[in-house]
């Protein structure tokens, strides 16, 4: 059988990700975006779809009959209805863990970025460089704060939260954990309201799930101290974002990181990016997961599920 094999999306990865040749007779056509007007024109007559982001409606898929498999190259499964799927017998496949050691490093680069405040003082010699800001032989605008000694409180605990405890505890510092479901149980398990109130830095490495959907808002970030610091690689909805703005604004904890927001990509509107530029808060474009290393492993992960689905059937 000749495949049709459809890549909607390749602008979800950087120009220096190789695409491996598919090991079975297919004919290959890739698209650099694909937005939900062109989905069902692009995807006529295809019997693979890959994407890495972009969502397919049940809509879509009904008017999509030839469609065999969809290779999703991501870890989340929540672009395409999987139960509408199954009843179709379209096999969905994606690629868990590929990111574990990249979220887990960016997330503590984030902690270094947030408590050591590397940014800022390169951004005011920049000011100083433009006559912006007076020189002086020594500046203090920023507080510098040691890693060593700190509490790292982490809400989740799958290979993510696993490999940043690590790292942390490389560094010295004392680690915890919130375990939503309660599966695991010791010294180092806590609360949510105990992890929060005892911790200097709560990273959030949690799925979304209805349970989880705005699991930090205003009473949690009042539990927090003030002068800790939250960092999210996870998923956006997790947070309340406009309780999390109300904190930064009133100094009710000490600074935020967010490689992730509710709405992505993010838009010039985002209150958050305003934000951004006067409080103690980092914004990245959702890119823990992207390092080189990572992406290359994720794309071939994605092909590797396609040419095992065409193997078996």
């Amino acid at each position: 059988m000749l495949h049709d094999v459809v890549f909607l999306d390749r602008d979800g990865f950087a120009e220096s990700v190789l695409i491996k040749e598919l090991p079975f007779p297919h004919r290959w056509t890739l698209y650099d975006y694909t937005s939900p007007e062109q989905m069902v024109e692009r995807l006529a007559g295809a019997t693979i779809a890959i994407t890495s982001g972009v969502p397919i409606t049940v809509q879509q898929l009904e008017q999509l009959p030839s469609l065999q498999m969809i290779s999703l190259a991501m870890t989340g499964t929540d672009v395409v209805d999987l139960d509408y799927c199954h009843q179709r017998g379209i096999q969905v496949s994606n690629v868990p863990g590929y990111g574990t050691h990249a979220v887990a490093e960016h997330a503590l680069a984030m902690i270094f970025s947030l408590l050591r405040n590397v940014d800022r003082y390169h951004q005011l010699l920049m000011q100083v460089r433009s006559g912006q800001r007076a020189w002086n032989s020594t500046y203090f605008d920023y507080p510098i704060r040691d890693i060593r000694a700190k509490v790292l409180g982490i809400i989740g605990h799958g290979p993510i939260a696993q490999r940043l405890a690590e790292l942390a505890t490389r560094l010295e510092m004392e680690v915890y954990f919130h375990d939503r479901e309660g599966h695991y149980q010791g010294e180092r398990y806590l609360s949510l309201e105990q992890l929060l109130r005892r911790s200097d830095v709560v990273s959030i490495n949690c799925p979304l799930t209805p349970q989880t959907r705005h699991l930090i808002g205003r009473q949690q970030l009042a539990w927090m101290k003030t002068d800790a610091v939250l960092v999210n690689t996870s998923r956006g909805a997790v947070i309340n974002e406009p309780d999390l703005i109300h904190a930064l604004q009133t100094g009710q904890i000490g600074g935020a990181a967010l490689d992730v927001i509710t709405h992505e990509p993010i838009s010039l509107d985002e209150p958050l990016l305003h934000l951004a530029a006067s409080h103690n808060l980092i914004l990245n474009p959702h890119i823990a997961w992207s390092s080189a290393e990572a992406t290359q492993a994720l794309m071939d992960r994605a092909l590797d599920n396609v040419t095992a689905f065409v193997s078996r059937t």
